[in-house]
């Protein structure tokens, strides 16, 4: 490894990319340039040379996935090397990673042994360019992972099916007429295609029902002695087990029957005798395959619930897991934040290793927020969230937030106007619950809004309703087709990681506080408006809350 080589460090957290430098610095390396997302670390590299990039993948403005791909698309960067750094360790994304030309693949956290391993690799074994017109003959497709939930439909591999004695031999038909030479016929003119069973009477046909296998279909005659076709048919549609066997009555063209009476209790044909041959075998044949019709879609439905039933199942033991395992993450990480607390405050440590603490005592807070975020948003879309309000300063909150975005501000070349046209900026609402929505609204803006714009952000009192305004605006109109939708949940467009989450939660905390938030969008001006209103709080008189 050449110790004099010059590296990129590429994270959009400043803890992490100080955390890289020393980690080199232990190594033994010297000239490190650090960039806090892709598209910085793309300028740097057009305006300076490196020999090594280690980048992470998750990035505002520009991934390190599109940083790569940049890289090995330009014939004077083709064979640099870079090393991707992410939180997962999925086989397919690794295999993105690879196939769009990562050099190696390195999960957080790691510690200097595995990073040293890994620079060893890179830097001195050769790299192979992943231009788009090779990698295809170097890589195989990356397949994501397949769904566990996904099925076959394959009819040849369908269980239901495959036992079904109707699919694998001759379908049983079940003629009933009193006048022997009729079976005779019957039984003659359909044996060839089918298994045929006889009775002369209707309680003989009731008692090959209730004792043999169930018939597919079954040929009735109506004027029989003792029991007519009708009332056999009642009996038949009565019983669960062959209410669902197709009835043919027969009948003579000299006999008065009640047609409609045939169909209301439950007959799908009449034939006249004598039968017509050809017609007979073509309705017999068009009523079994409407059975076998049937029944497939009623397995089909059978099987939709059963699945169904245990998707649901799944999705509330899901649901269990992540409430307990967040539950139980909240212990460890106040844990991590109390001992970062404590190292900071130790006098004997270097400045260095203090700033190192505070990196790592901050990034324990913003796991923590997370987690009780979480948990917050299921109780509010449950109802079950329990609201404390106390004093929040908004203008502080917002000023906060607005410096934490400096460098991803000036990375997009965006700037902020903050208008505060109100002398008293304290409303009634959860410190957390704020920070995590105007967060997240500044960071939708951001995204929304093209390169050298304003976002605006003014503060706007409402005396009359005693509440205080938040108004964010950005360069850019909310597409058409989600207007009407925009704070429903999973609603999202043109964005490649969207969930669909981010204006649904800000409605859910800005209602959990008795607030409302409201989305303006023209056309005309090519700019979009989201506003807050939260309750507003007199400033505490000295002395008091």
């Amino acid at each position: 490894m050449d110790y004099n080589a010059a590296f990129l460090v590429v994270d959009d957290m400043k803890g992490m990319r100080n955390i890289v430098a020393t980690f080199l610095k232990k190594i033994g390396i010297k000239n490190i340039t650090t960039a806090n997302n892709g598209a910085e670390a793309w300028r740097l590299l057009q305006s300076q040379p490196f020999d090594v990039v280690i980048s992470d993948w998750n990035m505002p403005v520009m991934s390190g996935l599109e940083l790569l791909r940049k890289i090995r698309t330009t014939t004077s960067l083709a064979n640099l090397p870079v090393l991707i750094m992410a939180s997962d360790a999925e086989r397919y994304q690794v295999q993105i990673a690879i196939k769009a030309g990562a050099s190696e693949y390195m999960v957080k956290p790691f510690n200097v042994g595995i990073l040293k391993t890994k620079l060893k690799k890179i830097t001195t074994q050769p790299h192979h360019t992943a231009l788009p017109h090779t990698t295809e003959h170097r890589i195989p497709a990356v397949t994501p992972p397949k769904d566990p939930h996904e099925t076959a439909h394959d009819p040849n591999t369908n269980p239901a099916k495959n036992t079904d004695t109707t699919t694998t031999s001759k379908p049983i038909i079940l003629v009933v007429d009193d006048i022997p030479d009729n079976l005779d016929i019957l039984v003659d003119l359909l044996s060839d295609n089918y298994l045929v069973k006889a009775a002369s009477s209707g309680e003989r046909a009731l008692k090959i029902l209730n004792s043999k296998k169930i018939p597919d279909l079954i040929l009735l005659d109506i004027m029989m002695p003792d029991m007519s076709g009708f009332e056999v048919c009642r009996q038949l549609k009565a019983n669960p087990k062959t209410a669902d066997v197709p009835v043919i009555f027969l009948s003579t063209t000299t006999e008065s029957i009640d047609i409609t009476k045939g169909f209301e209790i439950g007959a799908v044909d009449f034939i006249t005798k004598p039968a017509d041959p050809p017609i007979l075998r073509a309705r017999i044949a068009t009523h079994l395959k409407l059975r076998n019709s049937f029944d497939e879609i009623k397995r089909s439905r059978l099987a939709l619930i059963e699945q169904n039933a245990v998707l649901e199942d799944n999705l509330r033991l899901r649901e269990e897991v992540e409430r307990i395992s967040q539950h139980d993450l909240k212990s460890p990480i106040a844990g991590i934040i109390s001992f970062a607390s404590i190292l900071r405050d130790d006098e004997k440590l270097a400045q260095d290793h203090k700033d190192l603490i505070g990196y790592i005592e901050q990034s324990a807070y913003r796991a923590l927020n997370m987690v009780n975020l979480s948990l917050d948003l299921y109780k509010m879309e449950q109802g079950i969230y329990e609201f404390h309000p106390n004093s929040v300063d908004l203008k502080l909150l917002l000023q906060r937030i607005i410096k934490e975005k400096t460098s991803e501000l000036n990375s997009r070349e965006i700037s902020i106007n903050f208008i505060d046209d109100a002398t008293k900026t304290l409303v009634c609402g959860d410190e957390l619950l704020c920070y995590s929505m105007f967060s997240n609204l500044l960071k939708n803006a951001m995204e929304a809004a093209g390169a050298d714009t304003v976002i605006q952000i003014a503060l706007r009192p409402e005396p009359q309703a005693n509440r205080l305004w938040i108004e964010i605006s950005n360069d850019g109109v909310v597409p058409l087709e989600i207007r009407e939708r925009f704070f429903e949940k999973l609603v999202t467009s043109g964005k490649q990681n969207g969930t669909g989450l981010g204006a649904f939660s800000a409605k859910l905390i800005a209602q959990t506080q008795k607030g409302e938030i409201t989305m303006k969008t023209s056309d005309e001006t090519r700019i979009t408006t989201i506003s807050v209103a939260l309750p507003a709080r007199p400033n505490p008189v000295k002395g008091t809350d």
